[in-house]
């Protein structure tokens, strides 16, 4: 027995929601979906009614309290965090030493350039050789 695949329009249509928030739930990691060869997003139906189910326990209730919707912080969450933001800034500093690298080489290149301008005319083209004598 094979379980259907939908797509995420067929089950949008299913769930009555938008393709959008189905999307956004594949995105978030809150419904799981794979992709086939095609790329395109195939969604097991009984994925599908896990999510629905787990939705429709999370709004009990129709009014929407923006403070209790904030998610709260947790260690994990404050350590990746910290780990990010050290390694932003090693990057930052990665990228400040290849900015001053780059402008010392571009002055040592003009200062080669500078060297290299003839300081009287061009020498007139020599008379090309032949290869054989006569």
């Amino acid at each position: 027995m094979t379980v259907a695949k939908l797509t995420p329009q067929q089950a949008a249509d299913r769930a009555n929601v938008s393709r959008g928030t189905i999307m956004n739930a594949i995105k978030d990691g809150n419904l799981t979906a794979l992709r086939d060869n095609r790329n395109r997003w195939q969604i097991n139906d009984n994925e599908l009614s896990k999510w629905l189910s787990a939705r429709t326990s999370n709004d009990t209730g129709n009014s929407v309290n923006p403070d209790s919707q904030a998610p709260v912080p947790n260690d994990e969450n404050v350590i990746r965090i910290a780990v990010l933001e050290a390694e932003l800034r090693g990057k930052d500093q990665r990228i400040a030493d290849l900015e001053r690298d780059r402008d010392d080489w571009k002055a040592q290149a003009q200062e080669l350039a500078r060297r290299d301008i003839p300081s009287g005319p061009p020498d007139p083209p020599s008379r090309r050789r032949r290869w054989w004598p006569f």
